[in-house]
Formats: C-alpha cells, sequence, structure tokens
C-alpha cells in the first residue's frame, strides 16, 4: 500500500524532570527528494540530527516540516536582584534630583526594566534526559502523521486502481477490434483494384496487404502495456514507497501507448487509445502525490 507524499500528524506531551510541556506538529508537502526542516526550542537544539534520524527512518521522499513548541517549564529557578546595579542607579537617581534639578516621579515599573537588574537561576538541566523523555512525544507525532499519509495513498491508490481498470479494458478492446481492422484494409484494398477495371495481381495485393498490417500492428504493443500493467499494480500491493518506481512504469505506459496511436490506423482503435492516454495522464497526476 502507497504511501501519500502529503500528510500532518500532532501529539503533545509533558515530560516530568524537568517539567516540560511539549506540543509537535510534523507537515510534509511533495518533493522529488527528502528534506526536512526542524524548527524546536533551544532545550532541543542539540537534538536536531537526531530528530532528522527519527523522520528519515519513516519517510523516503518529501519536504518535511518539523515544528516543536516549548509551552512552559517549569523549574526550581531563583530571581535575584543585583543589588551593586541597583544601588548604582539609585544614587545617580539622586545625583539628578539634587545636582540638576531633574523632577519627576521614580516607580517599580521603571527600576524593574533596567537592563540586567533582576536575573533569574536556573539549575543546570539534565539534556540528553530531556531528549530521552522527549523521543516518546516525538514517535506518537510520527505515527500520527504516518496514519495520515497512508489514509491519503489508500485514496490516491483507489483512484489509479480505477484509471488501471479503463486502461485494461480499453487494451482488451483494441485487440479485439486488431482482426477487424485488418479485413477492412483487405476490403479497402480489393475495392480500390475494381476501380482502376483491371485485374489485380494477387502477389503485390498481398504484399501490400502484409506490409501495411506488420507495421500497424499493435499487438505487442498492447502486451507489453498489460505487462507494464501487472508490474505497475504489483508496486501498489507490496511497497510502502514505490513513487519512483511507478513513475518509471509509467513513462513505459506512456511510450506504448504513443506507439497505439501512431499505429492505430483505424478510427475505432484510435477511440479506445485516447481513453488509454487521457487514464495515464490522470495516472501521472496521482503519482506525483506518492512518496
Amino acid at each position: 500500500m502507497p504511501y501519500s507524499m502529503t500528510g500532518m500528524g500532532r501529539a503533545s506531551g509533558i515530560i516530568r524532570k524537568p517539567q516540560i510541556k511539549f506540543d509537535i506538529e510534523i507537515k510534509s508537502y511533495n518533493h522529488r527528494f527528502l528534506e526536512i526542516s526542524v524548527k524546536c526550542p533551544s532545550t532541543l537544539l542539540p537534538f536536531e540530527d537526531k530528530i532528522r534520524s527519527c523522520i528519515q527512518k519513516k519517510v523516503t521522499r518529501g519536504h518535511i516540516v518539523v515544528l516543536i513548541q516549548q509551552d512552559r517549564e517549569i523549574l526550581d529557578a531563583t530571581v535575584e536582584i543585583d543589588e551593586t546595579l541597583l544601588r548604582a542607579y539609585m544614587k545617580v537617581v539622586d545625583k539628578l534630583e539634587k545636582e540638576h534639578k531633574v523632577g519627576g516621579q521614580l516607580d517599580i515599573n521603571t527600576i524593574l526594566s533596567v537592563q540586567g537588574l533582576v536575573k533569574f537561576n536556573q539549575p543546570p538541566t539534565d539534556s540528553k534526559g530531556v531528549f530521552d523523555a522527549f523521543k516518546p512525544i516525538l514517535n506518537k507525532a510520527l505515527k500520527d502523521f504516518l496514519r495520515m499519509k497512508r489514509k491519503e495513498g489508500e485514496n490516491i491508490e483507489k483512484e489509479i486502481r480505477k484509471s488501471i481498470r479503463v486502461i485494461e479494458k480499453n487494451i482488451r478492446v483494441v485487440e479485439k477490434l486488431i482482426p477487424k481492422r485488418n479485413q477492412d484494409y483487405k476490403e479497402h484494398l480489393e475495392e480500390i483494384g475494381k476501380k482502376f477495371d483491371k485485374e489485380l495481381n494477387e502477389d503485390r495485393f498481398y504484399q501490400e496487404l502484409l506490409y501495411t498490417i506488420d507495421r500497424t500492428d499493435v499487438n505487442e504493443e498492447c502486451k507489453r502495456l498489460s505487462s507494464h500493467l501487472v508490474l505497475f499494480k504489483e508496486a501498489l500491493d507490496k511497497e510502502a514507497h514505490c513513487g519512483r518506481k511507478l513513475n518509471f512504469l509509467l513513462q513505459e505506459i506512456q511510450r506504448e501507448a504513443n506507439t497505439c496511436s501512431v499505429k492505430a490506423n483505424s478510427l475505432e482503435i484510435s477511440k479506445s487509445v485516447v481513453q488509454i492516454k487521457e487514464e495515464v495522464e490522470k495516472i501521472r497526476e496521482q503519482v506525483q502525490n506518492i512518496e
């Protein structure tokens, strides 16, 4: 079963030591190769490569955006006032009032806005311990992400299989029409000969007939089309990351359909070949979304 190249997954969780709440969102977009962008808080910056590695084990193609938000952190933090800085600040205020006659009211908000006056001290954090506790939350988001990619892949597969059935139906139609097309051409040559009121050279007649039938025979193309479709369906059945393979097979299917179109030499056969090519184009659009 194939995976879609697009999807989204989310997860939230709280680790205990220290107590931090993380929210994770993983999104993916179509991309020819695998490209992973990680946006995370400073707490997890040392582990960006490990986060990417977790994604790479599950995804082979697409532009992946991992957004990690640290909603809150509850630590045994302490708040201190820089007494030396405060005294120096108050001394400047007093000097402005007394020596320079500068008036005005000094309030708590003004004092607290002095850069560096208030200091927050936190105990050192075990970074590896934080990542180890965070990883199950990441795995939960990744599982949700893959679930959506799988569901989208199933929807894409349904549409592709509809088109495959239409192609197979038209291949059978073409195969049935070939003998009739050959007979019609034989009768057409006979009619042309009669118009000239002279006896047809039988050897020349059959040489021309065989040459034209051979030049316009699409039996081999139909067989190769059917063979490519078998491989195409096997990839859909058995491979989760089959986008590149499907794209290659689709090129081969398109090539055979184009050859059939050139060699058709029959309005009825041409109609079926046009339907085949229309369905191939529909499949091409869908395959662009498969990982």
